[in-house]
Order: C-alpha cells, then sequence, then structure tokens
C-alpha cells in the first residue's frame, strides 16, 4: 500500500494537470456584422468596388494600425429562398442569388481571413397588402 500511495499522487497530480491545460485553451470567439448592402438588403445591383471599400474598409482595418479587422464574420442579407430554390434569374438575381452577392464582395472580406455567409430571409411581420414571395 505504500507503493501505490506515490504512484496515485503521481498519476492523480497528471490528470488534475492535463484536464487544467485542456480547459486553458482558448475559446473561439466571434466578432460578426450583418451587411445589408446599400438597397435594403436586397442586394440587386453590383456594388462599385471602390464605393465599396470607402463604406466598409472599417470591417477589414480596425484603424488602430494593427492592420487587423473589426470583425472575422460577415453576414450577406438577404437571399430570398423560392428563388434560390427555383434559381431564379431576373433583374436582381442570378440562379436566385442576388447580383450584389458576387465574388468581387466575398473576396474583398475573405482575402482579409474574414468568413462570409449569406442569411435566407425565412418571414416577415408584414401585413397581407405587403407580402413577399418568401413570406
Amino acid at each position: 500500500m505504500s507503493r501505490r500511495l506515490p504512484l496515485l499522487l503521481v498519476l492523480g497530480a497528471a490528470l488534475v494537470l492535463a484536464g487544467h491545460s485542456v480547459n486553458a485553451q482558448t475559446q473561439i470567439q466571434i466578432y460578426g456584422s450583418w451587411h445589408c448592402g446599400n438597397d435594403f438588403c436586397t442586394w440587386g445591383s453590383v456594388r462599385d468596388m471602390t464605393d465599396f471599400d470607402t463604406k466598409n474598409h472599417w470591417m477589414i482595418d480596425r484603424g488602430d494600425g494593427s492592420g487587423l479587422p473589426s470583425v472575422n464574420l460577415v453576414i450577406l442579407s438577404f437571399v430570398q429562398p423560392l428563388k434560390l430554390l427555383n434559381k431564379t434569374t431576373d433583374s436582381q438575381t442570378l440562379n436566385g442569388v442576388p447580383l450584389g452577392m458576387n465574388s468581387a464582395v466575398v473576396s474583398y472580406f475573405t482575402a482579409h481571413n474574414i468568413r462570409v455567409m449569406l442569411s435566407i430571409r425565412i418571414g416577415t411581420r408584414r401585413s397581407r397588402r405587403t407580402r413577399h414571395s418568401w413570406d
């Protein structure tokens, strides 16, 4: 029994230290921004990227001299689910994706290690007079 006690103490200390190092890992932190574009969340027109940079540069450079972005996630809002499902091409969408949500906008963020997501509008609280296809 006297031989087992030091072994148990060493084993117990190793387990405590192993548990402590697992808990000491950095937690994932998300700093996101919900982006509606410049046309009330339709993204129905292609953006001029110079103007886009002027209005959104704060997201890719926090302005403290570090060169780091202010966010690590941008959510582009909104994709209309029925247009996406039907792969609609019209004056504002191409295969269901709004024209303004193009590779230039996505690359603007991903080039600075910012992830991009597209948000689907599921429903609204509009009156029956102003219902949209996605209601």
